[in-house]
């Protein structure tokens, strides 16, 4: 259940216990766009994501509820959710965590401070095992669909762009157990391909994929597996990030991040256990023998190829909400999941290795880009780490080091800093051979490609940098008037908070 506030009843915090209330908690807030009807086989829906996130911002953003929509030739009831997580404000709210700040970028870096504070003395977030409820108890049981009654066609589930190979169902956590590894929640696109078949898009070497070919070299003629829909933020947090590692449980970790268990409740036609409060669950068999799947819209905004070969899923039963709520990711438009966990594991992972590094940021917004920022200590020291860290984070093409002074959440910050601090022939190393986004449109082979690694740190005069270096604007007027900025905002942040162009 979400925690209200006795003394501001409008005032609602995570950790929810559905997405429903989640959404409930951020219209009370003013922050959900409603809209009546619109027609997708037009593309109303992907036109005006466009022209919203144009307007104001991927991070001012609100959510969009789309109430009715029309899809492959019929309208349908939604309401089909768009842009869910977009502004950084959500990260505390679904979290419930006490952030503080008066700006997106403020309450985002506290949400991370926070979240550190729970992690044990190793770094590892604690694992709380899912408890298992009875199906009366599961709302993602109210209604049940088997056999003849299966036609995923009757759901919202669209085709966002005209370029797209068909509908999508772009938001399912894709549930799979194994003996050796366990289970595994991952977020996999999932084509819709007739009223009871869709496809299954782990990419190389995603756990989704590893699970599945283990079972394939072993002789097994199918996976069962549950794509389920509509989960809690935490809960597709997990699903969508590299937070956890092979092996590691997504739903023992959410149950880390709520502070309680998450509950589970038994599939309809196979052993899985899949999260009780969700939206919809798909369940069925994933043979092993592929189908062609795509193209599809992805995350940087380009057409991902066509695969002659992909996975695929002939469903066995529906179980949802008598009203479901239905998720759409417009790819490529806004943000696609609450990054402050995968960030925060990150930020542990990279300190334990070099305890200069301070943060390390991925703009998903400008995806490709990784700021890092480091106390420089000695020599070289901003590319020896600039390089491990661009090698082993696929999403990090571009990985630029810069000293502690720089807010690595600001991107016109971080440009002004590579614009005055760092010289190109001086301190840029290109990296021939790394591993890459499969979505990279860019990559000359999937899930290959190089790295630019671009030190903006202040030069020492042993690299060959000035012996005295100028300051900045905003540390002099800091240095003279240290409290100016929360002067500012007590006596005009009403005026320029609420300010909307």
């Amino acid at each position: 259940m979400a925690n209200t506030d006795q003394n501001n009843p409008n005032r609602v915090s995570g950790p929810f216990g559905s997405l429903r209330e989640y959404i409930d908690a951020v219209d009370k807030l003013g922050q959900v766009l409603h809209v009546d009807k619109v027609d997708q086989d037009a593309y109303e829906a992907t036109g005006f994501m466009y022209q919203l996130i144009d307007k104001v911002g991927w991070s001012e953003a609100p959510i969009v509820s789309f109430n009715k929509i029309k899809s492959g030739g019929r309208w349908m009831d939604g309401p089909v959710i768009g842009n869910p997580w977009g502004r950084w404000q959500y990260e505390p709210l679904a979290f419930g965590v006490e952030a503080h700040g008066y700006d997106q970028r403020q309450l985002y870096k506290s949400t991370l401070q926070q979240l550190e504070t729970r992690v044990d003395k190793d770094g590892q977030w604690p694992a709380v095992e899912p408890v298992e409820v009875s199906r009366q108890d599961a709302p993602c049981k109210e209604v049940t669909l088997l056999d003849d009654a299966i036609d995923i066609l009757q759901f919202p589930f669209i085709k966002t762009n005209p370029a797209d190979g068909g509908a999508y169902i772009n938001t399912g956590n894709v549930i799979l157990e194994d003996p050796k590894y366990g289970r595994n929640v991952g977020t996999y696109r999932c084509q819709v391909k007739g009223p009871r078949k869709i496809s299954v898009n782990p990419e190389r070497n995603q756990h989704g994929w590893t699970f599945l070919m283990d079972m394939k070299d072993r002789g097994e003629p199918f996976a069962r597996a549950a794509v389920v829909i509509g989960a809690d933020p935490i809960v597709f947090a997990m699903s969508s990030s590299k937070t956890t590692r092979l092996g590691q449980d997504e739903l023992k970790v959410a149950g880390g991040f709520l502070g309680r268990p998450v509950e589970v409740v038994k599939c309809e036609t196979s052993e899985l256990r899949v999260p009780a409060n969700v939206e919809m669950v798909i369940e069925g068999e994933i043979p092993f023998d592929f189908e062609p799947e795509g193209p599809f819209g992805e995350m940087y905004g380009y057409i991902g190829e066509h695969k002659p070969e992909n996975f695929y899923m002939n469903i066995t039963a529906v179980t949802h909400r008598k009203k479901p709520i239905f998720i759409n990711n417009f790819t490529g438009i806004h943000r696609g999941f609450l990054t402050a966990p995968l960030e925060m594991t990150s930020n542990l992972n990279y300190r334990q290795r070099f305890p200069n590094v301070l943060s390390v940021h991925f703009p998903l917004q400008t995806p490709g880009y990784c700021f890092i920022r480091i106390r420089k200590t000695n020599a070289d020291e901003a590319m020896t780490i600039g390089r491990e860290i661009a090698t082993s984070l696929k999403i990090a093409k571009i990985a630029i080091v810069v000293d502690e002074d720089v807010d690595v959440h600001n991107f016109t910050e971080v440009m002004h800093t590579v614009g005055a601090r760092w010289q190109p022939y001086q301190a840029t190393e290109i990296i021939e051979k790394a591993g890459a986004m499969g979505g990279d449109p860019s990559s000359p082979t999937r899930g290959s490609g190089s790295r630019v690694v671009i030190d903006a740190t202040r030069k020492r005069p042993d690299e060959g940098g000035p012996e005295v270096y100028a300051k900045m604007n905003r540390e002099c007027l800091l240095a003279e008037k240290p409290d100016i900025l929360s002067h500012i905002n007590d006596k005009w942040g009403d005026i320029i908070n609420g300010w909307k162009s």
